[in-house]
């Protein structure tokens, strides 16, 4: 009977308490998010929060069918769940190392070649283990269920992806339909967003980071609780992907810094500060940047460039060799000179990519459609302000500059590292939603600046009466 309950498979993690078990935690989460809904002033919640919820249950256990059925068992969300298996072995073997494995880092060689053996490489890995442990700790309240462990992921993903809906629809309410598309409704944030997998505690870390912070400068309300939210969100992306925060932070302490000029009741203290501010969030960001780099050797320009040059070709040529969707951003010079000249490439591959005839896995196609969209969407908003015009836009919207300055960081690390586009779908997801809004916004305003051009009334000659003519 055992065999049919979650255990420890080569190829298989759905099991018979998957089937049974998920549509309860999805009646129950629908139940508890009605309830939640009502005590709600904000319509956007009875308009988004429940079918946002239900395209993100969809798209979980369409992502567990396709790692199952597609790709055979295979992936890294199979991985996560084996390696949580065997750890949750160790408890009956050894309390004691149990508690060692799962709560401390892990840097205990030994330890940890006890008892996982040829797999202790990943496991020493911090990022990777810090996933296992996470679905570990869950798998006891979850009944040791993939679908459900990997429901509280995706709940967690959407929490961030709310977050950052909010915040934008409450600085520009009239734009409330285009920011749900962007932050709740996107394929790809909607499907790779889900599962046991780095990426949707990446972007719910992101998104709850987002939005705490901005509240806490400025309405400064719920102080402690956004404290530590503030800090768990920082602690899971540094530990786990780290490149985000170093594209995030010092685009977010522009953004935080011009938002406090806007504060500012007179036009010449404004004027006056404007600089200093200036001058204040890039010392901000380069500091913020040197700790965190500092921090993680590995992050550090001359590392990101030597493990760049190590994998790339390797990554292109298994690609290919194994049929899969490898991209090449060409000869490349690995100087500060050579690198900058491939910056655009590698934001071009990451927004824009893969396109529609590089697509050769159907599960490529939805992204390629996607990055189709998006670059009709920068063209024609490129056409219609013109190149000035839309450098003006830009310089001049501090949300702007800080989802573009965001994305566009974050697409040159992604698109220059990956040079496979069935990784890069997944990873790019926390650029797609700031890109996008920025598009939004940039809209708006070459619209809104647009002034209107009063028609002046055409004044009427005075009509001839017949009766004031004289008669001849």
């Amino acid at each position: 009977m055992d065999k049919w309950f979650t255990h420890d498979d080569p190829v298989q993690f759905l099991f018979l308490n998957d089937l049974l078990l998920a549509p309860i935690f999805i009646l129950i989460t629908i139940i508890l998010a009605k309830r939640y809904i009502k005590k709600k002033k904000n319509p956007a919640y009875k308009k988004y929060f429940l079918p946002a919820l239900y395209v993100k249950f969809v798209c979980a256990i369409l992502m567990a069918l396709v790692y199952q059925l597609y790709y055979e068992g295979g992936g890294d969300t199979h991985t996560y769940l084996t390696y949580s298996l065997r750890l949750r072995e160790v408890l009956h073997e050894n309390p004691i190392d149990y508690l060692k494995l799962l709560f401390f880092t892990p840097d205990d060689v030994f330890l940890v070649e006890k008892y996982l053996g040829v797999g202790s490489a990943f496991y020493l890995n911090e990022s990777s283990s810090l996933v296992i442990r996470i679905t570990t700790l869950l798998s006891y309240p979850l009944f040791n269920t993939y679908l459900l462990i990997s429901f509280v992921y995706t709940l967690f993903c959407f929490y961030g992806c709310w977050k950052i809906f909010s915040l934008f629809s409450q600085l520009y309410p009239h734009l409330e339909k285009g920011f749900a598309v962007a932050c709740l409704f996107l394929p790809s944030v909607c499907f790779w967003g889900t599962g046991i997998l780095k990426d949707p505690i990446c972007m719910g870390a992101l998104g709850a980071l987002t939005y705490h912070v901005y509240k806490l400068f400025f309405e400064k309300t719920k102080i402690f609780r956004r404290l530590i939210f503030i800090f768990i969100c920082f602690y899971l992306l540094k530990i786990i992907k780290v490149y985000i925060l170093l594209s995030f932070l010092p685009a977010y302490s522009f953004w935080i810094a011009f938002r406090y000029k806007e504060t500012i009741g007179s036009n010449l203290l404004k004027s006056m500060f404007g600089p200093v501010i200036f001058v204040f969030a890039t010392i901000i960001g380069v500091f913020i940047l040197h700790k965190i780099a500092t921090y993680s050797q590995r992050y550090s320009f001359e590392s990101i460039v030597r493990t760049a040059k190590d994998t790339q070709n390797w990554l292109y040529y298994s690609s290919l060799k194994q049929g899969g969707s490898g991209y090449s951003l060409g000869n490349i010079d690995y100087t500060l000179t050579g690198i900058i000249k491939v910056v655009p490439k590698a934001i071009n591959v990451s927004i824009f990519r893969p396109y529609l005839w590089e697509a050769k896995k159907p599960i490529l196609i939805p992204a390629a459609i996607e990055g189709l969209l998006f670059l009709f969407f920068t063209i024609r908003l490129l056409y219609k302000t013109g190149f000035i015009r839309f450098t003006r836009l830009i310089l001049t919207n501090p949300e702007v500059q800080f989802c573009l300055v965001f994305s566009l960081i974050f697409a040159f690390s992604v698109g220059f590292t990956s040079y496979n586009f069935g990784s890069l779908v997944r990873y790019k997801i926390p650029l797609l939603p700031f890109y996008f809004i920025a598009l939004l916004i940039l809209a708006d305003k070459d619209k809104t600046a647009i002034p209107e051009i009063k028609k002046k009334p055409i004044k009427k000659k005075p009509e001839l009466k017949l009766a004031n003519l004289p008669l001849t």
